[in-house]
């Protein structure tokens, strides 16, 4: 990828959006630039890696798999967003792994370039910090979740999350392609057979439907407000 493209992609990255062109060539000087095909790994859960990954192009997932090999999720990553940042922070193992969906190319910074980066540009800081804080935010709902909700109602609260992600249009959101059972169950510490019968639960409701490959939530108030009643809010 030609110089002028790589700076282009950098300023793409949100973290980024408030360097000029100058420090966006320093950060690209910094950068190591790697493609990924799909289905392979680009950080492992627990290794002792350090650097940071900028997603440039295709999706990714954070994702760890226990020893029986059952897929724990935890997002996905679209162009634009960074991973890795916690490993660069303190040193430690991987908290999490993160994997190629589709063919990736990511720009990575060293955890030494990384933190140079921080200190010399703090809009990059403060971005980082609340990108950081949003995501304690995120963890800190699922736990409560986790801790206090039926599968029905973590299934509705995924739900709503991913509808979320998509964007709303008229109380309405399409998800596609659709996730799959099997990943709503893991998203959810459940099984992909509750999963199909809360889907048929909330078709004979009204609020989401089920097309091929496309997930149809038709009344996203209604949903978002069974997910309040279930939280007590």
């Amino acid at each position: 990828m030609a110089v002028e493209l790589r700076r282009t992609s950098l300023k793409r990255v949100a973290i980024f959006a408030g360097l000029d062109d100058a420090a966006i060539a320093r950060v690209e000087m910094l950068c190591r630039w790697r493609d990924y095909p799909a289905g392979t790994p680009i950080i492992s859960y627990l290794d002792s890696s350090n650097d940071v990954h900028f997603l440039i192009t295709g999706k990714a997932r954070a994702i760890i798999y226990s020893a029986e090999g059952d897929a724990v999720l935890f997002k996905d990553i679209a162009p634009g967003e960074e991973f890795g940042e916690i490993a660069a922070l303190d040193r430690g193992p991987r908290s999490s792994g993160v994997e190629a969906l589709e063919p990736c190319l990511t720009a990575s910074l060293s955890a030494a370039a990384f933190q140079k980066v921080l200190l010399e540009e703090p809009s990059v800081a403060i971005a980082t910090l609340r990108k950081l804080t949003s995501q304690i935010r995120r963890l800190s709902e699922r736990v409560h979740e986790f801790s206090t909700l039926g599968v029905q109602s973590r299934i509705r609260a995924e739900l709503l999350r991913l509808a979320a992600l998509a964007g709303t249009a008229g109380n309405r959101t399409v998800l596609d392609p659709a996730p799959s059972l099997s990943e709503l169950a893991s998203r959810v510490s459940t099984h992909r057979e509750a999963v199909s019968r809360e889907l048929s639960r909330l078709g004979a409701m009204g609020i989401a439907f089920r097309e091929k490959s496309v997930l149809r939530i038709a009344d996203v108030a209604r949903l978002e407000q069974l997910v309040r009643e279930a939280k007590g809010e």
